[in-house]
């Protein structure tokens, strides 16, 4: 049985069971035969003394966990590390191929661009050569091929 006062103050309830605080029995405190003085306060300095050393564990514990967690972070950072190069080694390898290829493509185009005004200008100088040479039959071929294409892209009336 506790030697505790009650919440209440009054002395009717000094000798039941459960009456008063609690806390003291809640953690280990209740009063043990032999002990000493008043049982209230050192019920109390040893709850105190628990809470103290229980949020001291949570601390350490919630420490230690952050610890955990920041290698863990550490440990995958690492672990990436080397597929992200090689990821960025393939990208450069692949822009540079692209390069490349759009590089001989441009190259190729140019060439051929060259080349076919080279024959459009050679076409208009045999031409010229041919009007002057022979004029009339100029005209008529004019006239004939302009025939045709009517016929090939003028509408039936």
């Amino acid at each position: 049985m506790d030697n505790q006062k009650s919440n209440d103050g009054s002395a009717r309830d000094l000798g039941r069971e459960g009456a008063g605080s609690s806390m003291g029995k809640d953690m280990g405190a209740s009063h043990q035969p032999g002990s000493t003085g008043n049982s209230g306060m050192t019920g109390s300095n040893s709850v105190i003394d628990k809470a103290k050393d229980m949020a001291k564990d949570l601390s350490k514990d919630l420490s230690a966990g952050a610890s955990d967690l920041h290698k863990t972070i550490d440990k995958a950072a690492d672990a990436a590390q080397p597929v992200v190069d090689r990821l960025a080694s393939s990208a450069h390898a692949g822009v540079d191929k692209v390069s490349g290829a759009l590089s001989g493509a441009t190259r190729s185009v140019d060439e051929k661009s060259r080349q076919l005004v080279d024959a459009a200008s050679k076409f208009a100088d045999t031409g010229r050569e041919y009007v002057r040479s022979s004029p009339a039959t100029s005209v008529l071929v004019a006239l004939g091929a302009g025939f045709i294409l009517s016929k090939i892209f003028g509408g039936r009336r």
